[in-house]
């Protein structure tokens, strides 16, 4: 056989082998550049799944979009969380969150997942808790805890809500920031002021005139937050006090949780009247961080009337 035949068959050989490996090179990069499966989504009928149409089970890949229409849809996560969107909900999810946008969502085995929702994050701090998460009317976004104890944080990643078992909340981001607006006891701790709001259960440490007299009072202060001053480890955040309302003799402790486990009703008859940020009133009215917060469920949870149960939105 001639040199040049040789050669020639042996260049042809490289250049399929080359041919070949490019080839799996590219099949690769589709295969890592598909997104991971995260779960699975289950439903008494259909859904739709990235604007398909899908009837019974799917497959639940990192980003996927889920619409509901007339059923209710449940994503077992790989994680071991269990999420459920009620009828007419839409929400994306990914392998440590849910972004919520339309409707209803529960979350239940809720550990190291979290609810994204209109610029707050609600997330557990036991892997136990459930929640259920209910889109309102304009930037209204209503909480419930069914089981343990949830944050919620508005966009910045400030603290504006801690929820306990049989707790709900009616929280509005305002697009305009909104002097805060606490009510509570205040108390004296090592030099320092710090009130607990009674709504939001949020512990915030004040500074400002008017506030030595009122130690062991209950007040409602309104100011700014301080971002350039660091509280106390028990607070979490500093507040420049502009003003102060003596409500009368405070509760003992000065724990918010105490008043708010009695109902938003009962603990904002002094605040009455419409507050013009939506939420509703007769109740009383925190604002934190930009979010507006009012109590929705009073002593429904001792009566085993929890969102959830029955209801098709939680309670106002």
């Amino acid at each position: 056989m001639k040199l040049q035949t040789i050669e020639s068959a042996l260049a042809a050989m490289m250049s399929l082998i080359m041919t070949l490996a490019a080839g799996e090179a590219g099949m690769s990069g589709l295969v890592s550049g598909a997104a991971p499966v995260i779960g699975t989504v289950m439903a008494k009928g259909s859904f739709r799944l990235d604007k398909a149409t899908v009837t019974g089970n799917a497959t639940l890949f990192e980003g996927a979009t889920i619409e509901t229409k007339d059923a209710r849809s449940r994503m077992e996560l790989s994680s071991g969380a269990r999420v459920s969107l009620g009828a007419e909900s839409k929400a994306r999810f990914y392998g440590d969150r849910m972004i919520h946008e339309k409707g209803e969502g529960k979350l239940e085995k809720a550990d190291g997942f979290r609810f994204e929702a209109r610029g707050l994050t609600i997330q557990p701090e036991t892997g136990s808790a459930s929640a259920r998460v209910v889109m309102g009317n304009g930037a209204r976004v209503e909480v419930a805890a069914l089981s343990g104890s949830f944050r919620v944080l508005n966009a910045r990643g400030l603290l504006v809500a801690n929820l306990t078992s049989g707790r709900a909340l009616a929280l509005e981001p305002q697009a305009v920031e909104t002097a805060s607006k606490l009510t509570g006891t205040l108390r004296l701790v090592s030099g320092h002021y710090l009130l607990t709001d009674e709504t939001t259960n949020v512990t915030a440490e004040l500074a400002g005139a008017g506030l030595s007299k009122e130690v062991g009072s209950r007040i409602e202060v309104t100011g700014a937050m301080d971002p350039t001053a660091t509280p106390v480890t028990d607070a979490s955040q500093f507040i420049q006090v502009s003003a102060v309302k003596h409500l009368g003799k405070g509760s003992a402790g000065g724990s918010g949780a105490a008043a708010a486990g009695k109902g938003g009703a009962a603990a904002g008859s002094a605040a009455g009247g419409s507050t013009g940020l939506g939420i509703g009133t007769g109740a009383t009215i925190a604002i934190i961080g930009g979010v507006a917060a009012a109590a929705t469920l009073g002593g429904l949870a001792a009566a085993g009337k929890l969102p959830g149960q029955g209801s098709s939105s939680v309670s106002r």
